[in-house]
């Protein structure tokens, strides 16, 4: 994808216009070339309806994905609307504090004219954001809506392929791939299993060796499972990305059993892992909508990797929670590496009998917990902030304990009352804000657990 292009704009009404206002403008854009965007601009405030069309002309031709107006002063009227109507594209409207001049003169105005905007945003049904804060921060101060729209546009063009359906009575995984498309952007392609079995089966020479090489780095140690099974593991990895590269695709949603392991001779819990360490999301049981709230964390945070996970256990007297799944965690996600273990998979044919997993519990630190889920008439959802806290592997698998900010009890009431599915994401990071803003703008109904 190409890189996420910004059209920006200083607005001033010509009579207002000053060294000062100008100088904001220059401020401004000093710090928005920190963000890892391209920025495109005019040398000069935007003062007349005039200027503020051939400026829209310009951020068309350059393909811009979002556009900043930034309220150096309180502008011309006519430009908020001229600009709406030939830029669609989500706007940030940016403000900043300011203090008399000599005299008792309010020279700038700037909260008040992004309000005047944002009321005629809101009339045309244009998506924006709010940013406030001095010209010279301008960069931070948007950085989380540039992150939104990010996102947005992101998702837009995300191709997740569906390998084999969901699992055998996982009604949590189903979706309706049209309303998803419509709503998001996403693209499901749906890959049968057997297609990505035969790639695996196909995997030699050096491509083979390779994939070996990558499952063996991927943990520490190896506990009872046979080289032919890491071998396995190391092909089907390849067959996973080469299947990826056939088409085009952003992350996965796995149907990682009943009839994988039958079919394969190893269940992919591993593998699952290494694909989300390479920053390719990939939900296990066929979760759909899973992958697409990892997706959607991924971009939100930044490029950092999620753990898509059941919850577990809880405690209401110390407002903790454990999340966990059965060894597909990815390994960047450890607490200590010398702690990671390739393993039997303690489940599969009674457990013990096939790999692979790596089991290992997860680091410490903030964390946001998210699930988007479908409903009748859009999309909903759930959003919990907390800590994970330091978590000895106590049980097979991958385990984290999480020290929720909103209260645990209405956390499980929220849950099991309102019927939420029984997966969610997980992601090193404090990205509330974030998920709550892209909600807005994506019409999502947002369930914050304060």
């Amino acid at each position: 994808m190409n890189e996420f292009t910004i059209g920006y704009a200083g607005l001033s009404k010509a009579s207002w216009k000053t060294p000062k206002i100008t100088a904001l403008m220059h401020n401004a854009l000093g710090s928005l070339k920190h963000l890892p965007t391209r920025i495109v601009h005019d040398d000069d405030l935007t003062t007349t309806e005039a200027e503020a069309i051939a400026l829209c002309d310009k951020f068309n031709s350059e393909g811009v994905d979002a556009v900043i107006l930034h309220f150096a002063s309180f502008p011309v009227g006519a430009i908020i609307p001229a600009i709406a109507q030939r830029v669609k594209v989500p706007v940030i409207l940016f403000a900043n504090p300011e203090t008399p001049e000599d005299g008792g003169i309010w020279s700038q105005n700037s909260f008040c004219g992004a309000n005047m905007a944002a009321h005629v945003l809101h009339k045309m049904n244009c998506q924006y954001q709010f940013a406030w804060g001095k010209a010279e921060d301008a960069a931070s101060v948007m950085s989380p809506s540039v992150n939104v729209f990010n996102c947005v546009r992101n998702l837009a063009a995300t191709r997740l392929g569906l390998v084999g359906g969901r699992v055998p009575g996982f009604y949590t995984s189903n979706f309706d791939e049209m309303k998803l498309r419509s709503a998001l952007g996403v693209t499901v392609e749906l890959i049968e299993l057997l297609e990505v079995v035969n790639e695996a089966k196909k995997i030699s020479g050096t491509d083979a060796a390779e994939g070996l090489k990558q499952v063996r780095e991927s943990a520490s140690k190896v506990c009872a499972v046979t080289d032919q099974e890491l071998q396995l593991a190391g092909n089907l990895f390849q067959a996973f990305l080469k299947t990826a590269d056939k088409y085009g695709l952003d992350g996965y949603a796995i149907r990682c059993w009943p009839e994988f392991s039958d079919i394969y001779g190893i269940a992919p819990c591993a593998v699952i892992g290494m694909l989300n360490n390479a920053k390719l999301p990939a939900s296990c049981e066929g979760d759909i909508p899973g992958a697409v709230t990892m997706r959607i964390q991924q971009a939100l945070s930044g490029g950092m990797i999620p753990f898509f996970v059941d919850l577990i256990s809880f405690d209401h007297l110390d407002n903790t929670a454990v999340v966990w799944h059965c060894g597909a965690a990815p390994v960047s996600l450890c607490r200590q590496f010398d702690e990671t273990t390739l393993c039997k998979h303690a489940r599969v044919d009674g457990g013990g009998k096939k790999g692979v997993t790596n089991d290992f519990s997860l680091k410490s630190g903030r964390i946001t917990l998210a699930k988007l889920d479908e409903t009748p008439t859009g999309y909903r959802m759930l959003i919990a902030s907390g800590t994970a806290l330091d978590t000895d592997k106590f049980i097979r698998g991958n385990p984290l304990r999480i020290k929720f900010d909103g209260n645990m009890k209405m956390l499980i009431e929220t849950i099991m009352k309102r019927g939420f599915e029984h997966h969610y994401s997980v992601i090193h990071a404090d990205i509330k804000a974030e998920l709550l803003a892209f909600c807005e703008l994506m019409s999502i109904e947002s369930i914050v657990i304060e």
